[in-house]
């Protein structure tokens, strides 16, 4: 993380949606035409293709830009791809994003050989160039009067926020801190991953300035916040730092929940006496996090009762209305025609990848992803399109895999039961055990939750192939260790079943029937579709 001086503070921004990994569901054929294209204009570009070349049209050109150009170096050393990068956050997201691409890359320089792939960090090799961290964007923050302006896309506006049911309370709260000239209480926005929390926050930073020249606003992470703080102490720098937060108009704080990770009780303290420090002097304050501050592991007590004392808001996984909107505005972004059965279709898709996984329904992230898809198969297999270059149906259907034709039926007897994905099964374990599927993708230890978790783990394993880290990541947990544990202790439950009726607390709708009884009915249910 770069240091930050009097003379220039710069901040990071998180994007409105990650960039999805290179779909994997493509032929082999129409894989060879994208590589074969990509090395293709590298040649036209002049000269041999370099390594870097040879890695963009990998891991796709979209993904190299955002993560990877001008913030990692690549060379081959005998059998081993060398892989150089400025930070451990950048480390960590490349080997976890791409190391399949990177193997394969490697294998293709030194065929025949057994290769290797090395992950190193080296600050001072990019420091001349000074990169932004993957998913942030360096934006000056004026401390000089003369130059106040925070440079905000015109995509981190209100103006270009959809805002409907599941959102609108949290756009009116930001819009408010920053209109607003009385005083107005700390705003805490939470919610799941890419549903606009970041957006709401810069658009307030901008807002703000905007209304206020000549005022200063800051907006960073957790993250960055932790790392300048460690850096202060280590310069000696900390009345300066203090200065840099404790003075500002307007602050902003995105994924507080990073917290969670550290066990550093000074930064904490620092944050909290930043928080009343620039409180007293009226500055205007929005945190961000993916969690409940209750929720935040790790947080101290001191700093929950500071974010609990302000406007605690949430942002809801949107509706279909919502999403359907959000989908016609991410494609007209894309310069995408899609036809009203298009955009229906992937509007509904969208909701239904809730914790595919480990992802969130409705988040603007799986959206993008969704159209990543649509796009590639638009470019290579424009056949499937409806002649007039608008986008139908069948090509949103050939894009996500979806079967085009429903067949015959069979006799019972030939019929091959498909496998049953995990998405299927979180959702009608759910909706039988009345359990709202945030809860269920949360960290609640309700009795309904636990038996519904532990039911999708026994059931992925025996309607599924999945592994149990897939089946994890389905669940929206970080660890498969608790995967295991619950189905090998539902499915010894059940085995020992003596006949004892379930609850209506624990089972709604089923009271009365055994586990065993309530598992059965779920099994039939599940594979008859």
């Amino acid at each position: 993380m770069e240091s930050r001086n009097t003379s220039s503070v710069r901040v990071r921004a998180t994007n409105l949606a990650a960039a999805p990994a290179e779909s994997t569901g493509r032929g082999a054929g129409e894989r060879m035409q994208v590589r074969s294209m990509a090395l293709n204009q590298a040649r036209e570009a002049g000269g041999p293709v370099t390594l870097a070349a040879k890695v963009a049209q990998a891991v796709g050109q979209a993904n190299f830009d955002r993560f990877l150009k001008g913030q990692a170096t690549f060379s081959m050393i005998d059998a081993t791809l060398d892989v150089l990068v400025p930070t451990t956050v950048l480390l960590n997201l490349v080997e976890r994003r791409f190391a399949d691409q990177l193997k394969q890359v490697a294998q293709r320089e030194a065929p025949g050989k057994a290769v290797h792939v090395r992950y190193r960090v080296d600050r001072g090799a990019f420091e001349s160039d000074a990169p932004p961290m993957p998913r942030a964007t360096p934006l000056p923050v004026t401390l000089p009067p003369s130059s106040n302006l925070v440079s905000t896309p015109v995509k981190y506006r209100f103006d270009s926020f959809i805002v409907g049911r599941a959102n609108r309370l949290a756009c009116s709260a930001a819009q408010r801190i920053a209109d607003d000239d009385g005083p107005v209480p700390l705003l805490f926005i939470h919610g799941s991953c890419g549903l606009g929390k970041t957006h709401l926050l810069r658009a307030a930073a901008a807002r703000f300035q905007e209304r206020r020249p000549g005022t200063l606003v800051r907006y960073t992470t957790a993250e960055a916040f932790t790392n300048e703080y460690i850096m202060a102490i280590r310069t000696g720098k900390t009345d300066q730092f203090r200065k840099n937060y404790r003075k500002v108009d307007f602050l902003c704080l995105d994924d507080v929940h990073f917290f969670a990770r550290t066990n550093k009780d000074s930064t904490q303290n620092e944050l909290m006496n930043t928080l009343d420090a620039a409180g007293v002097d009226g500055a205007r304050i929005i945190v961000a996090s993916d969690e409940h501050p209750k929720e935040i592991t790790k947080l101290s007590d001191r700093l929950v009762s500071r974010f609990m004392a302000g406007a605690v808001v949430k942002i809801e996984p949107p509706d279909a209305d919502l999403r359907g909107r959000l989908i016609r505005h991410l494609a007209q972004k894309r310069n995408l025609p899609l036809d009203d059965e298009a955009a229906t279709l992937l509007a509904e898709r969208s909701g239904r990848s809730a914790g595919a996984l480990g992802g969130f329904g409705g988040s603007v992230r799986e959206m993008e992803g969704l159209l990543n898809q649509v796009d590639a198969v638009h470019r290579l297999l424009p056949e499937y399109g409806l002649g007039t270059g608008t986008i139908g149906v069948a090509l949103v259907r050939k894009a996500l895999g979806i079967d085009q034709e429903q067949q015959a039926p069979m006799p019972a007897a030939m019929r091959v039961r498909r496998p049953t994905n995990a998405e299927s099964i979180v959702a009608e374990v759910c909706r039988e055990l009345a359990v709202d599927l945030n809860d269920f993708m949360g960290k609640g230890r309700h009795k309904r939750v636990v038996l519904a978790r532990s039911l999708v783990a026994s059931l992925s394993r025996r309607l599924t192939t999945m592994s149990f880290p897939e089946i994890a990541r389905a669940m929206g947990r970080s660890n498969h260790s608790t995967i295991i544990t619950a189905q090998k202790r539902i499915d010894r439950q059940i085995a020992e079943d003596v006949g004892r009726p379930l609850s209506a607390e624990l089972a709604a709708g089923h009271a009365g029937r055994t586990l065993r009884e309530l598992n059965d009915h779920l099994f039939r249910s599940l594979q008859r579709g």
